[in-house]
């Protein structure tokens, strides 16, 4: 987390509440842990790798944080999703904010995108994500007449070159959300969309230091975001603040979706 940032939130903005935070261990799922944490609500992390993991509930419960956390977990299989859902309902009892972090994908070309990679793709980011969000809403959100879902959407909206498999499973989460909020409003449930744009985060600088680059040469404001900034937007609409925020995305990408890509597409015979 960068010494320099300052959480907006009051430190009791989201006391009493339990957030589940999937892929809670790197990057932008530990920063929203975090800001969960370090605004008063009780948290769980799942992820597949035990050391990050524990990290953070280290961090955590050392700030005073009851922090429950949840290794072994891959959500893209049904029994880990059932398995996780009734490790954090035993040990909290309730899941009143859902963050679907966890995803991931690929650089490539469409043409290089094979049936299986495309499937591999819209498995973790869009089949496993609705079942751990059907599962959370039928064991707790829909029993307690409330909760906020949250998706992780990308920008620019309109499409990302060498990323169409990804932007097109994230287009998804937004219709998602907006689907979701109309039909569980009558059980006071929530459900929004945060596209961002780039995240500083160990897995986007691994893509290479030229794309890096790319993206803060096209972001108008010209960088990429902290995860701390995100994470900020994401605990806010779980506060009173946010309250009557639903069934929409939220855009946080310093201008990117307003620019586009800001480069020129492939000329017609460039391969």
């Amino acid at each position: 987390m960068s010494e320099a940032y300052r959480s907006p939130l009051a430190p009791d903005a989201n006391e009493g509440l339990v957030a589940l935070v999937t892929g809670g261990g790197t990057g932008l799922g530990r920063a929203i842990a975090r800001e969960y944490a370090h605004t008063g609500a009780r948290v769980a992390i799942a992820g597949r790798r035990a050391q990050p993991l524990e990290e953070v509930a280290s961090e955590l419960t050392g700030g005073g944080t009851q922090v429950l956390s949840v290794p072994g977990t891959d959500v893209r299989e049904p029994e880990h999703v059932a398995s996780l859902v009734d490790t954090v309902l035993d040990r909290f009892g309730t899941i009143d904010v859902l963050v679907n972090n966890a995803g991931g994908q690929f650089v490539a070309t469409p043409e290089q995108i094979s049936a299986k990679g495309w499937r591999a793709v819209h498995r973790l980011n869009v089949d496993a994500v609705w079942d751990l969000t059907r599962t959370v809403a039928q064991r707790s959100m829909i029993p307690s007449r409330g909760g906020l879902v949250v998706f992780i959407g990308f920008s620019p909206r309109r499409g990302i070159p060498l990323m169409v498999h990804a932007s097109a499973a994230r287009a998804a989460l937004e219709n998602l959300a907006s689907g979701l909020a109309i039909e569980w409003s009558r059980h006071r449930i929530r459900a929004v969309c945060v596209a961002t744009g780039a995240i500083d985060t160990d897995a986007f600088r691994a893509y290479g230091d030229e794309f890096v680059a790319e993206a803060m040469r096209t972001a108008p404001l010209g960088r990429i975001a902290s995860p701390e900034e995100v994470a900020s937007v994401i605990a806010f609409l779980s506060t009173t603040g946010g309250a009557y925020i639903t069934g929409t995305s939220i855009v946080v990408d310093g201008g990117n979706d307003a620019w586009g890509l800001g480069f020129p597409p492939p000329q017609p015979g460039q391969s």
